[in-house]
């Protein structure tokens, strides 16, 4: 069976075909097929659009991670490429002449070559900004697009505090959407997982761990700092045009620092530098602070279980228990317990 396995395999990049016969890799690959095992088990819109935007915050924080995590370029500002992609989305599709004719993946192609195009703008902005000046600087660049999307002055042009509206969905259909926002995901998390992997990976995380003895190797640190906001915008894009159709709108709002640091939560719950545990870190966010919510309405006639169940609370606890007691995330200590787990049900 195994060489059956390993036949299949074989064109694969060695790295997939390595790990796909792996603990990690069958683990991974089970919770893929549950997720393509949703939409027949439910075809409940509430629901299923839950998982839809669990998956799209999933893109979202992974691409946060890859800069931060993988580069050690650490950004309060990442939602300047959700926020631009989703404008350009939206506008494609709304306001042009043209809009009737376009298709939502043709709109969804300018967002992501928009973000890439600004990503590579700011990477060169704030190249000689490190540590916590680099992160403040970025969430400055954000702050002042929002506020530059307010200016009633400039309404004609970037539509006000208003933004856009009726932004058409992806499908009518919530399993079609779903099913797409799944196959993108998936191929986003394979594409970020494999550059990080890869000799440019390799250079990325000898920049994060020491950038001086990197320089003094010979690696021009500047060119591949600007490659990974590259990467990082373009996923962070993809994430903004899918959730302004999600939305079916778009706001100044969109660019406000809070979606950068809820993808900070996010990578912190799964774990940092992983990837794979940004995106689970986005599905226990999503999912819990839905659960959350209903308890919080269950609790408005009870100020405690009200005060108890917000949001901001819990996840304030999750992440101080985080760090005193898994720092790395949940995602690596959770597979080792399952690993040690599963090999004592086998006897090993």
């Amino acid at each position: 069976m195994y060489r059956k396995i390993q036949k299949t395999l074989s064109g694969f990049p060695g790295y997939l075909k390595d790990w796909v016969v792996t603990f990690k890799g069958g683990i991974t690959i089970a919770c893929l097929a549950v997720l393509f095992i949703v939409p027949l088990l439910t075809q409940n819109e509430f629901y299923l659009e839950i998982m839809i935007l669990a998956m799209i915050f999933s893109i979202f924080a992974a691409s946060w991670d890859f800069l931060a995590g993988i580069t050690g370029q650490v950004s309060f500002g990442h939602a300047i490429f959700l926020g631009l992609s989703g404008y350009a989305v939206s506008a494609m599709l709304v306001e042009f002449p043209f809009s009737p004719f376009v298709p939502w993946w043709g709109a969804l192609l300018v967002g992501v070559l928009l973000s890439l195009i600004v990503g590579f703008i700011v990477g060169f902005i704030c190249l000689r900004l490190k540590g916590p000046y680099l992160a403040l600087g970025t969430m400055t660049i954000g702050v002042m697009l929002m506020n530059l999307f307010k200016i009633a002055e400039f309404k004609a042009l970037l539509w006000g505090d208003e933004g856009i509206s009726g932004v058409p969905a992806l499908s009518e259909d919530s399993v079609v959407v779903y099913i797409v926002v799944l196959i993108l995901m998936i191929i986003s998390m394979i594409t970020m997982i494999q550059i990080s992997k890869s000799n440019t990976g390799t250079i990325l995380k000898s920049i994060r761990d020491d950038e001086t003895g990197s320089e003094s190797s010979g690696i021009n640190t500047t060119k591949y700092k600007v490659i990974a906001f590259m990467i990082s915008s373009f996923f962070a894009g993809l994430a903004g045009g899918l959730l302004a159709m999600y939305n079916r709108s778009v706001n100044p709002l969109i660019f406000q620092p809070l979606y950068s640091f809820l993808v900070l939560v996010m990578a912190a719950i799964g774990g940092i530098a992983t990837i794979s545990g940004s995106a689970l870190g986005a599905f226990i966010y999503l999912l819990l602070s839905e659960a959350l919510r209903g308890l919080e309405e269950l609790g408005t006639t009870n100020p405690l279980i009200h005060a108890i169940s917000d949001p901001a609370f819990v996840f304030s606890i999750i992440l101080i228990l985080i760090i005193r007691f898994a720092s790395e995330g949940i995602l690596k200590s959770a597979l080792e317990r399952l690993k040690n787990f599963w090999d004592v049900l086998l006897g090993r």
